[in-house]
């Protein structure tokens, strides 16, 4: 039977005996002879059966494949050749002349059950009264509230201490990642820094969930694993972290200077140990979850108290003027906006907008336009002009997702007119006593701010009479509250407050009309911001 003569970086030498199947070299452990060798590519090159003889074959390796030192795509072997795979020297030999020699198989598989013993990380432990003390005994130690940093550290303290480990390691997998961390490692790095690991041991435990323990057999035996001979570990221990069906990591330990073994009872403790580290790394997450929650909720009433401040700190209320409004979040930050101002000459500038969306992207977008309302509303005249101009500032700084309604309006008390524009948002309600009327003002509505680059917006002016009235104006929040049946509030429903409350101040129309909100909705939760803005002019 032909044979590969391996030697190893390190200068170890191993065996492969070549059947009449192909065999892949390279560091990928899916290979038949599978090498922790840097400079090897994860499928290096192959050797094929080809009638009484073997060809190898590069499989677009980096290193390239060499036979007898010269770089080789494939080619047929004859005994003797040399063959180097990375730093790794493969003698081929055609008869090696019928002698018994010891071979190791390089395939990290495990032929010998009496050198390794798998099971699923669910069965029963098997632990003497003195072994269940002791875990009791540590039980505090590793599910006390505490950082995972430092959980781990003590844990493989233990595990050195318990269980004598001379190397160890623990891996972590994060959530919704594939890839492991490896937050403690203990004289497991080789000289270029990698991992002198049982992949074995390591993959059964983190793919399969199972707790494994592997030894030296005697010295006819053969040797279980391609890494535990390559880094000459004695015996070995790998058990899943496991937290229902979730497995959290590994922890691993082995020995590379006594020969003592590892016992079934070890590799219980092991798994008993485990356990209670995995319900340690579960409350650290709560706890780290936590924290984030409480920094998040403070950044989040931060935001909301600066937020309040970008709001008019008083509302006129004087001869001319009566003014009222209402925010309420659907969230802890709003999408929605209003401003009054007065303009001199008597005048009032009122504006309420309504972002798309909820929550903290929609309340920043607000402050941009409330920034651009404060500079520009004291300096026009023309509620169109202005929206063209808010209209250039909102698009040229969002995306196409994002775009805001918006109405703005002047009122004159010594004429008695309104002039108005509307950016998609629909029209303020005017409320009259005498005559008795409650309708919606007649204005021509614009694209939402941010959505045409170039839109133009008109403004129209409307008589309001000399009889007292009041303007109403809200976003969609108000007439599409939901109830627990995810009925809407509606128009209807709002018109009836309305025309009740065509006498009173703005205020008591506001409170009227948000405690008809609260008893429609009832246990339903809010479904989006509500703001109300109501102007009364006597």
């Amino acid at each position: 039977m032909s044979e590969l003569h391996i030697t190893l970086s390190d200068g170890r030498s191993l065996v492969h005996r070549l059947g009449d199947v192909p065999a892949m070299i390279g560091r990928d452990p899916s290979c038949e002879i599978a090498l922790d060798e840097p400079s090897a590519s994860r499928q290096h090159a192959r050797i094929r059966p080809a009638g009484d003889a073997y060809v190898i074959e590069d499989q677009g390796s980096k290193n390239s494949t060499l036979v007898n030192g010269a770089p080789t795509s494939s080619a047929r072997l004859f005994d003797g050749d040399v063959i180097m795979v990375g730093a790794v020297q493969l003698v081929f030999r055609a008869d090696p002349g019928g002698e018994m020699t010891a071979a190791v198989v390089l395939t990290d598989e495990l032929p010998s059950r009496e050198a390794a013993s798998f099971s699923p990380a669910r069965d029963p432990l098997s632990l003497p009264q003195r072994r269940l003390e002791m875990l009791y005994e540590l039980s505090g130690r590793l599910t006390s509230l505490r950082t995972g940093a430092d959980l781990l550290e003590d844990a493989m303290d233990i595990c050195f201490e318990t269980l004598r480990f001379e190397r160890g390691a623990i891996a972590i997998r994060p959530p919704n990642r594939r890839t492991v961390d490896w937050p403690v490692v203990r004289n497991l790095r080789d000289r270029e820094g990698g991992l002198a690991i049982s992949r074995t041991l390591v993959g059964r435990a983190m793919d399969h969930g199972e707790r494994a323990i592997v030894n030296e057999g005697d010295p006819n035996a053969i040797d279980p694993t391609v890494s535990m001979v390559q880094h000459g570990i004695r015996s070995a221990m790998c058990v899943p972290l496991m937290h229902d069906d979730e497995i959290l990591g590994i922890i691993y330990g082995d020995r590379v200077s006594t020969g003592t073994v590892y016992s079934s009872e070890d590799v219980d403790f092991l798994s008993g140990l485990a356990r209670q580290i995995a319900i340690g790394l579960i409350n650290s997450r709560l706890m780290e979850e936590q924290k984030l929650k409480v920094l998040l909720e403070n950044e989040i009433s931060l935001a909301r108290d600066i937020q309040r401040a970008l709001f008019p700190a008083t509302l006129p209320n004087h001869a001319q003027f009566e003014v009222a409004a209402l925010n309420k979040p659907g969230r802890h930050v709003s999408g929605d906006y209003y401003d009054v101002i007065e303009l001199g000459d008597g005048r009032l500038g009122v504006l309420i907008a309504d972002v798309t969306g909820e929550g903290v992207a929609s309340s920043l977008l607000m402050a941009n336009l409330q920034a651009a309302v404060r500079v520009t509303l004291v300096e026009l005249d023309d509620p169109g002009v202005m929206l063209t101009r808010w209209n250039r500032l909102v698009y040229g700084n969002t995306d196409a997702s994002k775009f805001i309604t918006c109405m703005t309006a002047i009122l004159e008390p010594d004429t008695r007119m309104i002039r108005i524009a509307s950016a998609g948002h629909h029209a303020p309600w005017l409320l009259r006593n005498e005559p008795a009327d409650c309708g919606a003002l007649e204005s021509e509505p614009g694209f939402p701010l941010g959505v045409v680059a170039d839109a133009q917006y008109t403004t129209t002016s409307i008589e309001l009479g000399k009889a007292p009235c009041t303007l109403y104006a809200c976003t969609d929040g108000v007439f599409e509250a939901m109830d627990p049946a995810q009925q809407e509030f509606g128009h209807e429903r709002m018109h009836a407050v309305l025309a009740g409350c065509r006498s009173g101040d703005p205020q008591e129309l506001i409170d009227a009309m948000h405690a008809a909100i609260l008893e429609f909705a009832g246990d339903a939760p809010q479904s989006d911001d509500i703001t109300m803005l109501t102007v009364r002019m006597p």
